[in-house]
């Protein structure tokens, strides 16, 4: 079974004079999680908040190439179930893992897997695919959508801890262990850490085209691709435009 200290990991943030504020706009957006006080916890004594957040690095890195799955930020669900893209709260496989598999990405047993056992797996680099695979949030506050951090904490402390934190991050992370790759499932986040920017994007992917950039202020050139959100599927082939996408990512890679 996994060790899910492995990915799961606590942080707090000390709140300060906004302490109050926050709270209550976490109640408005997480309520539905209040009570699980290992995923979330308000301090009224220290003015802070922990929360528990995920990160999945291979402890066995092998010899092949250390590629970077980027995503916006956790959400709670994922979070209380030890592992990235877990089943849904009814029990569907995260549609997630069939696409990466037939993309040639990854492997997924015919028998079914829990969460602990897939998180094992990934942990020990233990997958059939081209590359190991660093799954990375890069903001480590989990909520149900990404804009949601920033409407919780407001600009100013999401401006000031909360991105600067990210960024930082981000770049001593691809440095640290040697990710020659990353690709992202969110076009914000890859606007974020990539030298170009993009705006309009579903339209471009869905003729074929391979967006791709270069982290920005690193001091090694490291790809970065844009691909379809994790649960996009607003096309009546979506299945094929994301496995295709993903596939001509992997052959850029490799």
């Amino acid at each position: 079974m996994a060790d899910l200290s492995r990915i799961n990991f606590k942080r707090t943030y000390e709140l300060g004079e906004s302490y109050e504020d926050i709270k209550n706009r976490a109640f408005r957006k997480l309520q539905r999680y209040w009570d699980d006080h290992d995923l979330l916890t308000f301090n009224d004594e220290s003015r802070s908040l922990t929360f528990t957040s995920e990160r999945l690095i291979p402890t066995d890195i092998n010899k092949r190439p250390n590629v970077m799955l980027l995503f916006s930020n956790p959400h709670p669900h994922s979070v209380q179930q030890g592992m990235f893209l877990s089943r849904t709260t009814i029990g569907q496989e995260n549609l997630f893992w069939p696409v990466m598999k037939a993309s040639g990405w990854l492997s997924i047993p015919n028998e079914p897997e829990n969460e602990d056992q897939r998180a094992d797996r990934f942990i020990r680099a233990g997958h059939e695919g081209p590359f190991n695979l660093i799954f990375y949030c890069y903001y480590a506050f989990p909520t149900n959508y990404p804009e949601d951090i920033q409407k919780i904490f407001g600009k100013k402390y999401f401006t000031k801890k909360i991105e600067t934190e990210a960024m930082d991050e981000f770049r001593d992370t691809v440095q640290d262990i040697d990710v020659e790759a990353v690709v992202i499932f969110n076009k914000k986040i890859f606007n974020r850490v990539s030298q170009d920017a993009v705006d309009r994007y579903i339209k471009r992917l869905n003729a074929g085209e391979l967006i791709q950039s270069q982290v920005k202020n690193s001091n090694r050139p490291i790809p970065t691709f844009l691909t379809y959100p994790t649960g996009w599927r607003y096309h009546s082939d979506y299945m094929t435009l994301r496995t295709n996408n993903l596939e001509e990512i992997r052959k850029a890679i490799k």
